[in-house]
């Protein structure tokens, strides 16, 4: 790790002297041993200019990262890069932006970054990696930027330099000293975690088109358009291994405005064909003031794609004949083979039944799906299943806050939160289940079919046990 830390005098902020200080000024020649004339106000550094931002941009030139503190200092982060010869090159470019006088400092820490070059001559000065802490030992209080009241205190017991703070035990400092002693204590020891660089924001992916020559009014051309766009946006989030949480579609208009809607799927995905579907459904339905000028799409948030769950069997799998080779060695064996069967169990997470399969009816099976079928059988019960929402259920009902308005007979859901607040546009509901009588536990179970604001359809219940709300799946 590299950190440059650039300063100049005319930069200069705050109560702490430099800790390298020149000779004292000889005193004014006057007619008696008393004061000589009042010199009048002198600079307050509190009010010194500090960098000027627009230095920023021409640094970002040289170096990946820069960042302005207020208290008077450039920093630059030179990690994974030459970061001495880069400062050199940092400073040469603040003397032709006309900076008198810049020095730098280069240290694993910030403290130590920023010493260096309040200690440096000209040019920069390098503290050698690992040795941050030995560096600020010697060195005065005043390179740790303490409050005046602090550095009275300290000075008042003795305590002069880095090293000399940083040999007493810390819970020393915070009974003596107060808890504000504890940061400068941890910088004298080279213990600066401070992050001086943000993150940078990733850029999501977009897609957009501009009709330069003409507008568009016909909902079908704009869907045409839409299906392009998306293409490319899904391959690209395709090669980089991720699922869209959500699309904004922009469309400028012929007079100047543009108009925009967030689209949300019920879980991150990638499937061209829902998220067409949204777009069409907002497409058709589409009112706005003027003709459309161009399409944008862009995706808002990115999660990364889970593994793709298929039947081991399906002949698209390339594992489906190891499978069923796997499968004939346990019925040589004697192992038993159980299928899952839906029961009539009131509660879904306990309908599904495992029931053992005789080993010739597991043989007796065909290979393939499909097997035996007309290709046009086979292809429209694929298409049927296509169209089909699926009911996607969680392996457990999740916990949820849910706002409710009262009802003659129920709470109805306005809204639920689940991370994030959803806000419920159509509520079908409640469908009572309850029983568990002969059971190890009784339940009463209120259900509600739901879409949401993003066009999700969800499935909430209410435990009236408990009193409290579930959100129990979703269809796709």
């Amino acid at each position: 790790m590299a950190i440059i830390c650039l300063e100049a005098p005319a930069w200069r902020r705050g109560p702490g002297p430099d800790p390298a200080p020149g000779p004292d000024p000889a005193p004014a020649p006057g007619p008696g041993p008393g004061p000589g004339p009042d010199p009048g106000p002198g600079p307050d550094p509190d009010r010194a200019p500090g960098p000027d931002p627009a230095l920023q941009a021409p640094l970002l030139a040289l170096a990946p990262r820069v960042a302005l503190e207020a208290r008077g200092a450039l920093w630059a982060d030179g990690r994974g890069l030459d970061a001495a010869a880069l400062a050199s090159r940092l400073l040469a470019r603040l003397g032709e932006l006309g900076v008198r006088e810049a020095r730098a400092g280069v240290a694993d820490t910030p403290v130590a970054a920023r010493a260096a070059a309040r200690t440096a001559g000209a040019g920069a000065r390098v503290v050698p990696p690992g040795t941050d802490r030995a560096f600020l030992a010697p060195l005065p209080l005043v390179v740790l930027d303490l409050d005046e009241p602090l550095l009275l205190l300290l000075d008042g017991v003795g305590v002069a330099t880095c090293g000399a703070l940083a040999a007493v035990p810390r819970e020393a400092v915070e009974v003596r000293f107060g808890g504000a002693a504890v940061t400068p204590w941890r910088r004298a020891r080279a213990d600066d975690p401070r992050r001086l660089f943000t993150a940078p924001l990733p850029v999501q992916p977009h897609a957009s088109m501009d009709f330069v020559d003409y507008v568009v009014t016909d909902p079908e051309r704009l869907v045409f358009t839409a299906n392009a766009l998306l293409g490319r946006l899904l391959e690209g989030l395709a090669r980089r291994g991720e699922h869209a949480r959500a699309l904004t579609l922009s469309l400028p208009l012929a007079n100047g405005q543009t108009w925009r809607r967030t689209l949300r799927a019920a879980r991150p995905t990638a499937s061209r064909e829902l998220w067409l579907r949204r777009l069409r459904d907002v497409l058709d339905r589409l009112t706005v003031e003027d003709a459309v000028a161009g399409m944008a799409l862009r995706v808002e948030g990115v999660e990364a794609a889970g593994s793709v769950q298929g039947d081991l069997f399906d002949p698209g799998f390339a594992s489906a004949g190891a499978a069923e080779e796997a499968v004939a060695r346990l019925l040589d064996t004697g192992t038993a083979v159980v299928e899952a069967r839906p029961g009539r169990h009131p509660l879904a997470e306990r309908r599904t039944v495992w029931r053992p399969v005789a080993p010739e009816v597991v043989r007796e099976r065909p290979r393939s799906a499909g097997a035996g079928q007309p290709a046009a059988a086979v292809a429209s019960a694929a298409a049927e299943a296509a169209g089909a929402l699926t009911l996607q259920l969680l392996p457990e009902p999740r916990p949820v806050r849910v706002e409710t308005a009262a009802r003659r007979d129920h709470q109805r859901p306005l809204r639920y939160h689940d991370g994030r607040w959803h806000r419920l546009e159509t509520v079908a509901g409640p469908e009572r289940v309850s029983g568990g009588v002969w059971e190890e536990e009784a339940y009463a179970r209120e259900y509600f079919r739901a879409v949401t604001a993003e066009g999700a359809l969800v499935w909430l219940f209410r435990d009236a046990v408990r009193d409290r709300w579930f959100l129990h799946g979703w269809w796709d």
